[in-house]
């Protein structure tokens, strides 16, 4: 079930713009909420690779791990989250624009069990409130 998409265009290159978004010490200057990523797996980040995020949230800090279904340079990143209520996918497409870089949000989520499905309302309502400014703030990182 399709929870949200966004899109937004960034004035710049296309590797630049996902180089800028692998780079995971920057996470928290434009991923609202993330005090920290930081990757589980050695060497470069790919497909398979673990992250670990720490999160700052009004009840507290919020860790869970994610892991990496799709690193291609610089075209797609898909993630995964260990939840377990909900199996979600996030994924981002970085296309060319004339002015720069299309890229794109999308936020796919399956319920599992009752409580997943009770929930469901709520997550979206929730994961609107964490990602609903993301790309505006990935625009503003990259442009400033």
């Amino acid at each position: 079930m399709r929870i949200f998409t966004y899109s937004i265009s960034i004035a710049r290159p296309r590797e630049a713009v996902f180089d800028f978004f692998l780079d995971l010490e920057q996470a928290a200057r434009w991923r609202k909420f993330v005090r920290t990523m930081q990757p589980l797996t050695p060497g470069a980040i790919h497909a398979g690779s673990r992250i670990h995020t720490t999160w700052d949230l009004s009840d507290g800090e919020y860790v869970r791990d994610l892991e990496v279904l799709a690193c291609d340079r610089p075209i797609l990143w898909r993630h995964t989250v260990d939840e377990v209520d909900y199996h979600t996918i996030v994924e981002y497409r970085f296309e060319p624009e004339a002015s720069g870089t299309r890229v794109t949000m999308r936020c796919d989520v399956k319920p599992v069990g009752v409580y997943g499905w009770l929930g469901l309302p709520l997550l979206r309502m929730w994961r609107d409130e964490i990602y609903r400014d993301q790309l505006p703030q990935l625009k503003r990182a990259l442009e400033e």
